[in-house]
């Protein structure tokens, strides 16, 4: 039953990443899938804001600032990265395809530009 499960878990793991693409190319088809596996994506991934906004908070002021206030939008931002995580893994099926965060998923540290770096 543990090799049942165990190759279970495998096939779902190759087909995640499978279906993973970089955020241009998810971009450029916007359909259930790409929705399915960005909200996986942000589901795995949301505890990064915290660690990313202490990164972004520093670059825009000073590390004092960072240390301060960068857990604390970061935390501000995985929550609101979870939720959207759950309502695009949750509702892939839906007509809505495009993301509803900006950037799509966590890592283009140098995309920051829109709701990162507010």
């Amino acid at each position: 039953m543990k090799r049942v499960m165990a190759s279970i878990v495998a096939v779902a793991a190759v087909a995640v990443l499978a279906l993973a693409t970089p955020a241009q190319a998810a971009e450029e088809q916007d359909n259930h899938i790409s929705k399915l596996v960005r909200g996986w994506t942000n589901i795995a991934t949301f505890w990064i804001e915290i660690p990313k906004q202490i990164y972004v908070v520093s670059q825009q002021r000073d590390a004092g600032a960072g240390i301060l206030f960068g857990p604390m939008k970061g935390l501000g931002f995985a929550i609101a990265r979870l939720g959207a995580g759950l309502y695009e893994g949750g509702l892939f099926f839906l007509p809505k395809y495009e993301a509803i965060m900006d950037p799509p998923v966590v890592w283009p540290f140098e995309e920051a530009g829109t709701l990162a770096s507010k």
